[in-house]
């Protein structure tokens, strides 16, 4: 007969406090249904906020390109301006939104794929369990994003001319980095997701009660597998333009809006 897990769910502020001051007892005390809807509502706030602090900038810079191209295929000056404030109201309408949705979406992505890898290395946990462990683990992102966002609303990095890179990736030591694949690696490879990617490994430690060289090794590959797809398919589909990064992202994604 299966055992159940009598634990309480450990409060949602205190177990995020736990990810900085003791990842591995604060994973090791959650029962199988730790709640994860209020911290991933919390990252998809501060994502919304961000997102739109850093889309403002860059809306700033955009709108005047808007009106002189307008105005450059002859449009009246009044409607080059209609044009230049419908973009910028774009800009913040579109990185608002997907600041917010950002965070659901990685999370959601990162825990399907080492759920994958976890049964077939016939470790089965519920899908459910594995997305909680995940949302704890996404904290580090939300700390790289306000990074980014003091730096952008300060002056102090274009993220614009980084391709929406964090300013603690592989692209800002290699920006000359060419081709899609390349520069699409180099933005993934960042710090902020790679300690992501080792608490979510200390996660998955603590829930299967493996040892934290296998949680940290699974969570790896899974994070590998996200990078190199995500390069691959960055390099298949370049997105629009240059969004702001919005809330981090889940490990291996690199954070920010898809490109």
């Amino acid at each position: 007969m299966e055992q159940r897990d009598e634990r309480r769910p450990v409060p949602a502020l205190r177990a995020l406090g736990g990810m900085l001051a003791s990842p591995g007892a604060t994973f090791a005390s959650f029962p199988a249904r730790q709640p994860w809807f209020v911290p991933l509502l919390l990252f998809s706030l501060i994502g919304a906020v961000t997102a739109a602090l850093v889309a403002s900038v860059m809306a700033n810079a955009l709108a005047p390109q808007a009106a002189d191209i307008s105005q450059q295929a002859g449009l009246p000056a009044a409607e080059a301006g209609n044009v230049a404030q419908f973009v910028r109201l774009l800009s913040l309408v579109t990185g608002t939104v997907v600041g917010f949705l950002s965070p659901f979406f990685y999370v959601f992505v990162t825990a399907l794929v080492v759920w994958v890898l976890a049964m077939l290395l016939r470790q089965r946990l519920p899908f459910a369990q594995v997305f909680s462990l995940a949302t704890y683990a996404y904290l580090p992102h939300v700390f790289g994003t306000l990074v980014l966002t003091g730096l952008v609303v300060a002056g102090a990095y274009d993220v614009m001319a980084m391709g929406g890179a964090l300013p603690t990736s592989l692209k800002v030591l290699f920006p000359e980095a060419t081709g899609g694949f390349l520069a699409g690696l180099a933005r993934r490879v960042e710090l902020f997701g790679l300690w992501s990617t080792v608490l979510l490994g200390i996660g998955l430690a603590a829930a299967t009660r493996r040892t934290s060289r296998w949680g940290i090794g699974v969570a790896l590959a899974a994070w590998l597998l996200l990078v190199v797809a995500g390069s691959a398919l960055g390099s298949l589909v370049p997105g629009p333009g240059s969004w702001p990064a919005a809330t981090g992202g889940a490990p291996g994604l690199g954070g920010g809006i898809p490109r």
